[in-house]
């Protein structure tokens, strides 16, 4: 590091979690739902969640949120009632696929409460 060129950026490579807030989604057969969830997520390339993202952590939080209404706006209430485990699933690989080139690796989804 070449001082007042080179800048240091502290990378934590822990396992974090982000509690995604209650989001309120009009699902397919037209019911609102209240819907929270939980995300646990870690930085498997430090270079690329610094290169390739301004901030990896709000960014994956922002995709969270927004990958939870598209995954269960296209779910009956039945269903998301129902198939818990496989709409985590569905937003697991979603998410997963979708910050891979930030250098995050979303290793888990759970929906909490409906």
């Amino acid at each position: 590091i070449i001082p007042c060129v080179d800048s240091y950026t502290k990378v934590d490579l822990r396992v974090l979690t982000f509690d995604v807030a209650p989001q309120e989604i009009l699902t397919k057969d037209s019911v609102t739902v209240h819907v929270d969830a939980i995300m646990y997520y870690k930085v498997s390339n430090a270079t690329s969640c610094i290169a390739n993202v301004d901030d990896y952590g709000k960014s994956t939080r922002l995709l969270a949120a927004t990958t939870l209404r598209n995954v269960l706006g296209t779910k009956n209430l039945g269903d998301i009632l129902s198939e818990r485990e496989s709409i985590a699933h569905d937003m697991q690989v979603s998410l997963d696929e979708a910050t891979d080139p930030w250098g995050v690796k979303v290793e888990r989804v759970e929906v909490k409460d409906v």
